[in-house]
């Protein structure tokens, strides 16, 4: 009967309510609280809250509620994206610093060496290790190397053929020598630089392997790529300088060897037309 009676009486309470007043205040309450928890501002929203008693009211809500909703997906996908890259940079820094164990000297030049017992092979082997003098590379040749023999006295009494083959001769030995001298001088300047190569090649070295964030940034990659690239650059030049030299010492001794075929086919010549200028020897039976 007690139970009965206090239901009849909140009825009577809520029946005797003014509506508007009632619902408003009722709906502002929970609008508050869904606003707060969702980062929206009181002066955002309608004085009914987030629920109001109209639907004209509760549209600007709903599209307050649908851009916060979409800030905070944005800024999720971000935070995502942003973890992602830091676990990616901290994998490639990880691995850079396990590269040490790829890390390998080249074998330095080796030097020439003689035993210069007379002094005379001594000066080569310092031309072509690049610890001679400037211009000492003809005077290291020279005392290495047997002269060239001096026909000027003799020149005037020889015949006009065997003159001009003396003369070629000449022309073999210094076009050899001038090859030689040549060759000589580009490897004892190779030698002499190779020592800061080695130097500038495991500096590079040192930094490409550089674990540190600062080194694997984008310029100093970008900046140690073009420097290797320059590198690259140079040892082409160095080996196109020496495969010249090679080239024009070879082409000193296919000259050589040519003149000596030449030779050998003139005096094969000469002695066919000797053979042939003598009589038909006449053979008896005795």
């Amino acid at each position: 009967m007690i139970k009965k009676t206090a239901i009849s009486l909140a009825m009577l309470l809520v029946l005797a309510a003014p509506a508007p007043s009632f619902w408003k205040a009722f709906f502002a309450g929970i609008g508050k609280a869904v606003g707060k928890a969702i980062g929206i501002a009181q002066s955002d929203i309608n004085a009914a809250g987030l629920m109001p008693v109209t639907v004209k009211d509760a549209q600007p809500v709903v599209e307050a509620a649908q851009l916060r909703l979409a800030e905070l997906q944005g800024l999720s996908s971000l935070a995502s994206n942003t973890l992602d890259h830091y676990k990616g940079i901290a994998g490639t820094l990880r691995d850079l610093g396990g590269l040490q164990i790829y890390r390998a000297d080249a074998t330095p030049w080796m030097r020439s060496n003689s035993a210069n017992l007379y002094g005379t092979s001594g000066p080569w082997t310092r031309a072509v290790n690049g610890d001679s003098v400037a211009g000492g590379t003809v005077a290291a040749y020279g005392q290495a190397a047997s002269p060239v023999p001096d026909w000027s006295a003799a020149m005037p009494t020889l015949p006009n053929d065997l003159r001009r083959d003396v003369q070629r001769e000449h022309a073999t030995l210094e076009l050899a020598d001038a090859a030689a001298v040549r060759l000589m001088a580009v490897l004892g300047e190779m030698r002499r630089l190779a020592p800061d190569r080695r130097r500038a090649h495991g500096e590079l070295e040192r930094a490409a392997l550089d674990p540190s964030s600062n080194s694997q940034a984008l310029p100093a990659l970008l900046g140690k790529v073009s420097v290797g690239q320059v590198r690259q650059i140079h040892g082409t030049e160095q080996t196109n300088q020496l495969l010249d030299a090679l080239l024009e010492a070879e082409v000193a001794g296919l000259k050589r060897e040519r003149d000596r075929l030449a030779r050998s086919m003139e005096a094969a010549a000469g002695y066919r037309a000797m053979a042939a200028a003598q009589p038909v020897p006449q053979w008896t039976m005795p």
